[in-house]
């Protein structure tokens, strides 16, 4: 697991125009998915039934199974595998689709899913286990999967972000910084982490555990003691690809997903709230665009919202108990 949000209030099945984002406070809106208006199908690429969706384009992959891990280049990055009848997932790959809708195997094994593209296209990192608690932090390229570097990492390494000469990973004592070309590492903070945005040079991390009291400290990654946003009920669940907006959920989320999620300003001002059973998922479609995995108290559906409207974005289908 990068996104813009907004919102929508609708009766019966019309979407109403909302309030306007510099508004003190948004309003929060319901999704149900068969209570809204049917829009366009979804614009970014996105696996459907185990098939590559870039338009009227449908590319198949190897496998029954994928996700889109990002762009890169003109090209996508996409993990895909085989799910056997009894839920084992075997066959693991990352495979780049070029525009021309060819598939290329860049890189094979169990890592694949968990695989991340840096925020530039540029580059494929994974963590590979090397032992009890470490894993190997290798930086390929995303062109055609041959490594660039590798380090091996304690403390079960996950890679938080990555740009073409940096990766930023986590463990169970700190979040490091690792600057490739040197092959230097240094510690960003020995405290709880979230996400991380290179480019938009931002950092989420926590006072103490939030489960023990902790607030949730949104800082510059270059100097974590330029505060952002602060909030001790809430957690940053994505930044937008301008670096002007987020998205944020219970600061507790836990298991199947969060209930309400919020867009908010860089700086926190909150603009609308969207509500329902749960969420599933959320990716920006566009800087203003938002598209939710709506799970509501019958349907379910990908539901795009921006600060005039929300619509589904896919056809609604029965909600499946988590």
């Amino acid at each position: 697991m990068r996104s813009t949000i907004t919102t929508a209030l609708l009766a019966g099945v019309a979407a109403v125009a909302l309030v306007a984002p510099g508004a003190a406070a948004g309003p929060t809106v319901d999704l149900q998915p068969e209570q809204l208006a049917r829009g366009a199908d979804i614009a970014v690429p996105h696996v459907a039934d185990g098939v590559l969706v870039d338009g009227e384009r449908r590319t198949e992959l190897p496998g029954n199974d994928a996700d889109v891990l990002g762009a890169s280049g003109d090209a996508w990055l996409v993990a895909a595998w085989t799910t056997n009848r009894v839920g084992e997932q075997r066959r693991a790959r990352v495979v780049r689709v070029e525009p021309d809708g060819a598939v290329r195997t860049i890189f094979v094994g169990y890592e694949a899913r968990s695989a991340l593209v840096s925020e530039d296209g540029s580059r494929l990192v994974t963590a590979e286990e090397a032992g009890p608690r470490r894993a190997a932090v290798t930086v390929r390229s995303a062109e055609d999967g041959n490594v660039i570097a590798s380090r091996v990492m304690r403390g079960y390494p996950q890679v938080v972000t990555a740009d073409d000469r940096k990766v930023v990973v986590q463990t169970v004592r700190r979040t490091v910084m690792w600057r490739v070309g040197p092959d230097r590492v240094r510690t960003i903070t020995r405290g709880i982490a979230g996400l991380a945005d290179i480019e938009h040079d931002l950092f989420a991390t926590y006072t103490k555990d939030p489960y023990e009291g902790g607030c949730l400290r949104l800082v510059r990654l270059s100097d974590l003691r330029t505060t952002v946003w602060r909030s001790c009920r809430e957690r940053v669940a994505a930044i937008s690809p301008d670096g002007t907006q987020l998205l944020s959920f219970d600061i507790l989320t836990d298991g199947v997903g969060p209930g309400q999620v919020t867009l908010r300003t860089i700086r926190g001002e909150r603009l609308a709230s969207w509500t329902t059973g749960w969420f599933s998922g959320w990716q920006w479609e566009a800087p203003g665009t938002v598209l939710l995995d709506v799970n509501g108290t019958r349907r379910a559906a990908t539901v795009r919202c921006t600060l005039a409207r929300c619509e589904d974005a896919t056809d609604p289908v029965k909600v499946t108990p988590p």
